[in-house]
């Protein structure tokens, strides 16, 4: 590598990412960090400190990608696989931009390496990170839950499962979930793994369905880890997002109001608290529609006061975590506290939505 000392530069993916609570308005911006490489240097594939083996990594010429017709397929000028101390070495780079990125399951993690006349200015080593994803990784201790749509008006007819390790040209193990969305594998070795989600809905595009990957950690015995893998999924400009939130509440809450008043929870800055528009249902015990609607610019919904018993509330705002809580709902007295509902953002690192009792100011 030269008479440069060697410098370690450690490389992922920045981005600004930019999703408003509502479509059509979502963008998703995602900025590469650049870095002055000499013509032989190495790529590194690391899960934290851990060197990932067999991990492919692609470099095209970036001046090409540019120029270069979008419908027509970009072909990398190098294709390599990381050794066993997850290293790819790249020698002979000639002068140029180049990016430089992990490919298959679990891909993502990518850099720009610029290729210059200064030598002593330039690094001859980057490091990139394996599963690159935007929700970060999830410690479960077991590979097995439920996958559900985060819109509940569509819901999955099928989710596809596959279950990835690193160095495979081929999934470990793949289930289709039905309508259920239950999943399971027998797989018990501790380590990272990907699980690549192909989601099937109807009435949706098939741009628009559910499909990319998820990043897990299996330790079976760590007490802080997910007991079960349970995720709600979306889908945005950025690609797949998901809640590992349960997917819904069925300890029934007791409640004589039969008014909901639908607002943003924390993390999530507006200047209106209040949400215009969601979008709730009312179902039986058996899943039969008993009333629905949508919030009006108060965030304000009705229940019908004639029903009494168990119900199921259900409450969706596009890019929100979607809220399902059993209700016990009582004889109606107008002066009960309302049914609160706070709705934060689908993302793995956000809150839960929550719903709660709250006594209101004043009835009009």
């Amino acid at each position: 590598m030269g008479s440069l000392p060697s410098r370690l530069l450690t490389v992922a993916m920045s981005f600004v990412l930019f999703v408003t609570l509502r479509p059509p308005a979502q963008a998703c911006s995602l900025s590469l960090a650049t870095v002055r490489v000499s013509s032989d240097f190495r790529v590194i594939v690391r899960h934290d400190s851990t060197p990932i083996a067999g991990i492919q990594v692609e470099v095209y010429d970036a001046g090409e990608r540019h120029r270069g017709d979008d419908e027509t397929e970009r072909k990398p000028v190098l294709t390599l696989v990381t050794s066993r101390d997850g290293v790819a070495e790249i020698n002979n780079l000639g002068k140029g931009k180049y990016l430089v990125e992990t490919k298959g399951p679990g891909r993502g993690s990518a850099v720009y390496a610029e290729v210059g006349d200064r030598p002593d200015k330039a690094n001859n080593e980057i490091s990139l990170e394996w599963p690159f994803s935007l929700n970060g990784t999830l410690k479960t201790r077991s590979l097995s839950g439920e996958l559900v749509s985060n819109d509940p008006w569509k819901p999955f007819q099928n989710v596809q499962v596959q279950l990835w390790a690193p160095g495979l040209d081929k999934p470990l193990a793949k289930e289709d979930t039905g309508p259920q969305g239950r999943f399971h594998f027998n797989v018990i070795r501790p380590g990272v793994y990907v699980l690549r989600i192909l989601g099937r809905q109807d009435n949706v595009m098939p741009d628009d369905q559910i499909e990319g990957d998820v990043s897990v950690e299996l330790i079976p015995s760590a007490p802080d880890a997910l007991a079960s893998v349970s995720l709600r999924f979306g889908m945005t400009t950025c690609g797949i997002e998901y809640s590992s939130c349960p997917v819904a509440n069925a300890t029934p809450m007791a409640t004589a109001s039969r008014r909901i008043q639908v607002g943003y929870g924390p993390g999530i800055g507006s200047e209106n608290p209040m949400i215009k528009g969601a979008e709730y249902k009312l179902l039986d015990d058996q899943g039969a529609l008993l009333a629905e609607g949508t919030t009006d610019r108060r965030g304000i919904g009705a229940l019908p006061a004639q029903w009494v018993g168990r119900a199921r509330l259900i409450v969706a705002s596009p890019m929100l975590q979607t809220v399902q809580q059993s209700l016990d709902l009582l004889t109606a007295e107008d002066r009960a506290p309302d049914i609160v509902v706070k709705m934060t953002s689908l993302t793995a690192n956000s809150e839960c939505s929550a719903v709660r009792l709250e006594t209101h100011a004043s009835q009009k």
